[in-house]
């Protein structure tokens, strides 16, 4: 009977938990990510509870961009996290990922700040993004992370690019 009680107990937040874990994405995931066809990461995405919200898809100047929400609401105007695929066929994938509080943009940060990374640019505002506060772009041999917080408490994000498709991007004025 003792026994039956923390059983429960746990099993209870075990069932409450795993939906906000859902929302989570790591870097590692990310980065995987980054590298599926729309079809295989909406799989992935699907089977962790995110769904599908648009498919725009790429034009000879610009990328396509596959749209999912984490608990999107009954408006479909918000959602607790976003992650946004830009693809096309002619150059590396590029993933954003917004993420409304929890504890997923701090764990990415903590292990970029363990890395030593160095900014190689910052700043208060980019084209098409609104409500951002801050951002910094951080690189390393093979990507360049871009993490983001927006005036909204608790909003942050991130966005990977290859390190040559960042280069190439900023010098055609398409970060």
């Amino acid at each position: 009977m003792i026994l039956k009680k923390p059983l429960l107990l746990c099993l209870i937040v075990f069932i409450l938990s795993v939906p906000a874990l859902a929302q989570n994405l790591s870097l590692r995931h990310l980065l995987k990510y980054r590298e599926m066809e729309v079809a295989e990461l909406n799989q992935k995405l699907t089977n962790k509870g995110w769904q599908f919200v648009s498919d725009n898809k790429p034009t000879g100047e610009l990328m396509g961009q596959a749209v999912w929400a984490y608990n999107l609401t009954t408006a479909g105007e918000g959602a607790t996290a976003w992650c946004v695929l830009y693809y096309n066929d002619t150059s590396p994938s590029r993933i954003l990922y917004n993420v409304y509080v929890g504890n997923a943009i701090p764990k990415i940060q903590k292990n970029f700040r363990r890395r030593k990374m160095s900014p190689v640019s910052e700043g208060s505002t980019l084209n098409g993004v609104e409500h951002l506060e801050h951002y910094t772009d951080l690189p390393d041999p093979k990507y360049v992370f871009r993490l983001m917080k927006y005036k909204q408490p608790g909003y942050n994000g991130i966005k990977i690019f290859e390190k040559s498709d960042y280069e190439k991007a900023s010098e055609n004025g398409r970060l």
